[in-house]
């Protein structure tokens, strides 16, 4: 439901809709989703950690860009106190113009 939640803002209702059925086709017994999530179960019994052998050999091992800037870029910023929405707005769109300016110096 957060899923599909945080999709309405972003696409359109056609595919929105389109979206929706998957998601029920995912959900329903017996399914793919069911059936992953068993399999995801299954591992984590085996292991220590479900993902972190995974993670590991594809993030790090298998990856052969940089990792710092193409696997785990992160961002430490102040604390921002927002007198409302559109300065938010401002702010975000303004973090979201630099990462993908970054993004072009680094592709």
């Amino acid at each position: 439901d957060r899923y599909l939640q945080a999709l309405k803002p972003i696409i359109s209702e056609e595919e929105l809709s389109h979206t929706q059925e998957l998601v029920a086709e995912f959900r329903k017994p017996g399914g793919v989703g069911e059936r992953l999530q068993k399999g995801l179960e299954r591992r984590a019994k085996k292991t220590e950690n479900w993902l972190s052998d995974w993670w590991l050999k594809t993030a790090y091992l298998e990856y052969r860009l940089p990792v710092v800037v193409h696997s785990s870029p992160g961002v430490v910023l102040p604390k921002q106190d927002f007198l409302d929405r559109q300065g938010q707005l401002r702010f975000a769109a303004k973090l979201i113009e630099g990462i993908l300016d970054f993004k072009t110096m680094i592709d």
